[in-house]
């Protein structure tokens, strides 16, 4: 995929296999070349692709044009996100720079084929023109690892499986259990002789509702002192992190975040009154980086674990607060219900 930027006006044309825009140019004068390349290949869910942007050609007499890349913003449309973004200056051997580079890590966690939008690239004193459209062919397919095609996708080998032992509260929440179905029932027969005998039920004061995000913060601190990952267990750590942060959208907000994707969430989350740029971006990393330890099977560094619990922490704690000054009248009722 390439283009050529000039003063004049940009003449888009796109074709089956390429995307140019062209003008021409004096003889005297040099073009600029700006080239966008990524590996089409079929690859897993979450996993992660290199688009490359490159602009040649940008020396004009002894003075080098600058060049503006996309932002990852302007690159995250449908379902491609883009994650992070490095660029790199090539110099010739006269030390002039002969090349620039934005080497752009994209992912997505939808199947099928989606294309790469949202390339424009500014020239110092030439405008600036968009380089790929959505009818263009630059994309990337993306499967789940059970459909993915081992000739063309390339998946993770299997660890193996290895059954692990029994610790002392999966025991001990059985035995809780059954003196909770031993209770319910006898607290049932009881009922029933009492119905018999036409004697009052006697009712007990009804339990005060614990705040949705208190609930949240106490499960993830239980969470936490499980020590989830430190025995090895991380898919089960960042799984029941992120149905906390899930159950707490649903009990605050009414979004059933546990039957929708990660980028439904964010879209419902984005629509709350309570919304903040500050509690999306965390959100948004907690999701993104459990779907790659649950679906690409990414094994995270120690301090990445700790990172995530924090952002939940985090999460949690900036959507309470902003309800809170956006509802002041919440906290005067219950001031004056306890007086």
């Amino acid at each position: 995929m390439y283009l050529i930027l000039s003063p004049l006006s940009v003449l888009h044309s796109q074709v089956a296999q390429d995307s140019v825009a062209t003008v021409a140019l004096p003889t005297s004068s040099k073009t600029i070349e700006v080239s966008a390349d990524i590996d089409t290949a079929t690859m897993v869910i979450g996993q992660q692709k290199t688009l490359t942007i490159t602009a040649t050609n940008l020396n004009k007499g002894k003075a080098t044009q600058q060049v503006t890349f996309p932002t990852l913003q302007s690159l995250t449309q449908g379902p491609i996100e883009a994650l992070e973004s490095v660029t790199d200056t090539v110099f010739a051997k006269d030390g002039t720079i002969e090349r620039i580079e934005q080497k752009v890590t994209v992912t997505t966690f939808d199947e099928g084929r989606h294309p790469v939008a949202g390339i424009i690239v500014k020239v110092e004193g030439m405008g600036e023109a968009m380089l790929l459209s959505p009818a263009d062919s630059l994309y990337v397919n993306a499967c789940y690892a059970s459909d993915a095609d081992t000739t063309k996708c390339e998946v993770m080998a299997d660890a193996g499986y290895e059954r692990e032992k029994y610790t002392f509260w999966e025991i001990a929440r059985w035995v809780v259990l059954a003196l909770i179905v031993a209770i319910a029932v006898m607290a049932l027969i009881w009922i029933v002789r009492l119905r018999k005998d036409n004697k009052p039920i006697p009712l007990l004061p009804k339990a005060k509702a614990v705040p949705a995000d208190r609930r949240a913060l106490n499960e993830l601190e239980t969470l936490r002192r499980k020590e989830l990952w430190q025995k090895g267990r991380i898919k089960k750590y960042y799984t029941d992190m992120t149905d906390i942060v899930r159950r707490f959208l649903r009990n605050m907000y009414g979004i059933n975040a546990s039957e929708m994707t990660t980028r439904q969430t964010l879209r419902n989350f984005h629509n709350i009154e309570d919304w903040s740029d500050e509690s999306e971006t965390l959100l948004r990393q907690l999701l993104q980086k459990a779907d790659m330890v649950k679906f690409a099977k990414s094994q995270p560094e120690s301090h990445e674990h700790d990172l995530a619990m924090q952002n939940a922490i985090d999460f949690v704690r900036k959507v309470a607060e902003t309800h809170k000054i956006n509802h002041p009248e919440e906290g005067d009722q219950k001031t004056e219900k306890k007086n």
